[in-house]
Parts: C-alpha cells; sequence; structure tokens
C-alpha cells in the first residue's frame, strides 16, 4: 500500500511557517547588527547586512503569494530599508568628486596579497601596470620579499612592518620620498604601519591597516589595542589616508570606531571586495562583502575608488585617485634612505 502523498493544503502551510521562520530568522539577525558596538557578535551579523536585506525581500514576496500578506509586506519593508541603508557603500561610484581647478591627482593602489597565494607574479604585474604613486600591502609575508624587491628601481622607498603571524605583516611603497621627521610607526603583531609621504612639497601620512576577523576573531581586542596609536596619528599635523584589510563592512561597529579614533571618514562607494576562491574574480564584485576599504582626513580630497580585477588573492584590490589641500603644512626634508624595515617577531 502506498504512502498518502501531502495533499496541497499540507504543503502550503509547510512553505507557509518555512517562509515565515526565515524572514523571522532573517530580521532578528538584520536588527541585531544596528546594535554591533554593545555586542561583538551582533556586528559580525552586521557586516551581512545587505545579504540579510535581500534575504528579507525574497521571504517577503513568498509571503505575499503563500500568505500572510502582511507579514510578507513587513520583511519587503524592512529589506527595502536595509538596502537603502548600505546602497552608498556597495554601490561603487564612477567618480566620488572633482579635483580643484590646479589640484594635482595622486594614485593609491591597496592589496591584500593573501599570505598563500599561489600566483604571485599577478599582483607585481598589477602594480607595474598602474604605476601608483603608492601602494599598501598586507599578508606580504617573507615569501613576496623577493618579488617586491624586484619593484625597488620603481618603489625606492619601502617601508616594512613584519610580526610573527603568517597572515599578517604590511608594508608600504612609494615611489616618492618620505619625510625625514617622521620614523614611521610599526604596531608588534604587524598589522599597522605609516609612513609621512612627500607629494610634491605636501605631507601626508599613508597608513595601512590589517584588522583580524570580527567576532569569534579578536577584532575589538584588537580595535583596543590601536586606540594610542590612531590618536598619535591624528597629532602628526598632517592629513590622513588610510587604506587595508579591515575585515569590516563600512557601517560596521568596528570600522567606525577606528574612523572616530583616527579622524578620518570612511569613503563611500568602494563596493563588495571580498569572496571565497575560486570565485573571487566572478563573484566579489556582485555578492562579496565590502571589507576592504579606504579612510581619508580632513584635506584630502578622493576623486575615484575603482576595484581592480583579482590577481592571486581572494581580495580585489583598490585603486584609489586623490588630491591633497595645496594649503596643508608642506615637507620639511626629504628622506635619503631606500628601504627601511620594522621587523618585530617575538
Amino acid at each position: 500500500m502506498s504512502a498518502a502523498r501531502p495533499r496541497p493544503s499540507d504543503r502550503r502551510r509547510v512553505s507557509r511557517a518555512l517562509a515565515q521562520a526565515l524572514a523571522l530568522a532573517a530580521a532578528l539577525a538584520f536588527a541585531s547588527g544596528y546594535f554591533g558596538d554593545i555586542v561583538p557578535f551582533f556586528d559580525t551579523l552586521a557586516h551581512f547586512r545587505a545579504h540579510l536585506a535581500v534575504l528579507l525581500l525574497l521571504a517577503g514576496l513568498a509571503l505575499l503569494v503563500i500568505r500572510p500578506v502582511t507579514a510578507g509586506l513587513a520583511a519587503i519593508i524592512l529589506g527595502a530599508f536595509g538596502l537603502f541603508s548600505v546602497y552608498p557603500t556597495m554601490l561603487p561610484a564612477a567618480s566620488l568628486a572633482s579635483a580643484p581647478g590646479g589640484t594635482a591627482r595622486y594614485t593609491l593602489l591597496q592589496m591584500n596579497l593573501r599570505w598563500s597565494a599561489t600566483d604571485r607574479t599577478a599582483a607585481i604585474r598589477l602594480i607595474g601596470e598602474l604605476s601608483p604613486d603608492v601602494v599598501t600591502l598586507q599578508e606580504a609575508r617573507k615569501e613576496w620579499r623577493p618579488l617586491l624587491q624586484s619593484l625597488s628601481a620603481r618603489y625606492p622607498y619601502r617601508f616594512d612592518c613584519t610580526g610573527p603571524r603568517a597572515y599578517f605583516d604590511v608594508v608600504i611603497l612609494s615611489r616618492r620620498p618620505f619625510a625625514s621627521d617622521d620614523p614611521g610607526d610599526c604596531d608588534r603583531p604587524g598589522t599597522f604601519a605609516s609612513r609621512t609621504v612627500d607629494f610634491n612639497g605636501q605631507a601626508l601620512t599613508i597608513a595601512t591597516q590589517h584588522l583580524t576577523w570580527p567576532w569569534p576573531g579578536k577584532q575589538w581586542r584588537q580595535l583596543g589595542q590601536l586606540q594610542d596609536r590612531l590618536r598619535r596619528l591624528r597629532r602628526l599635523g598632517t592629513p590622513v589616508l588610510i587604506a587595508g584589510d579591515f575585515n569590516a563592512a563600512p557601517w560596521s561597529a568596528a570600522l567606525r570606531t577606528y574612523a572616530a579614533a583616527s579622524g578620518t571618514d570612511i569613503v563611500p562607494n568602494v563596493g563588495p571586495s571580498w569572496f571565497f576562491q575560486p570565485f573571487t574574480r566572478r563573484l566579489a564584485p556582485y555578492a562579496g562583502l565590502p571589507i576592504d576599504n579606504i579612510l581619508a582626513s580632513p584635506g584630502i580630497d578622493i576623486l575615484d575608488v575603482a576595484r581592480q580585477p583579482a590577481t592571486g588573492s581572494d581580495h580585489l584590490p583598490l585603486l584609489v585617485t586623490f588630491g591633497v589641500d595645496s594649503a596643508l603644512p608642506g615637507i620639511v626634508e626629504p628622506q635619503r634612505s631606500i628601504v627601511e624595515r620594522r621587523a618585530l617577531d617575538d
């Protein structure tokens, strides 16, 4: 005797229950993300705000079809609000600003190299093709050193900040001289580095940052350890441009805390930049997380941020075009030396 098939009304009840459960779970996770400064786990949920908003829209549309309509409309409204709140950062802009007449344009290339990348030549080729004024690198472990050394003719100024962990190590490459009155800063784990650079007589502090993952990672502990260093960055008296892999979305409490401590603003319209390999190139620009970010202090005009094709990393490189206010303090004396290293291994 064959088993009785589920009646259409039974299937409808199951579908309705699943859609309602999905909408409720997405709504709770979405709402919790707004309290990330109180509970670190909630800030982890906040990173997926755009994805949760899309999930709410889909669940709401399903509920409109299978009833109840009220729950469906509520999910759609909440999802639409979520998309509206993140679109300035999820959708890249063709141009962010126009430079005042006569303002010089400079470029910075931000790259997470991925310490375990199997293809390392693609990243070096991209640097050569774009030829930016400054390059900020994360996860630039010892395996990358010979390739970085091959760039020394084009980038004679280099500041290495190394630490004991394989997935850290940050580097600043510059075609322009470092200021002699700023010895630079490098934190113990090798996740933060800064140098003041001479841009045609204008002093600009370039910093690079690699934050660890949010909860259950130790991102908030790392933020606490960085507070004094970021406050010192503000006291340098020069405009500051920070680029890095923050492992934090622009709307997260973690990145907002970082920006407040460093006296910078989070640059909008960068777009998603990370997705699992080997799907980074195809899916990161559309379904990825916007965790590679640019922060700029007053006096820096961000003219454009353009994502570049993936190299051997699970992050997309970012090419930043910017100008510097000519009324800002000038450089006292450019540095003469070529390469500096701050190795802080245990």
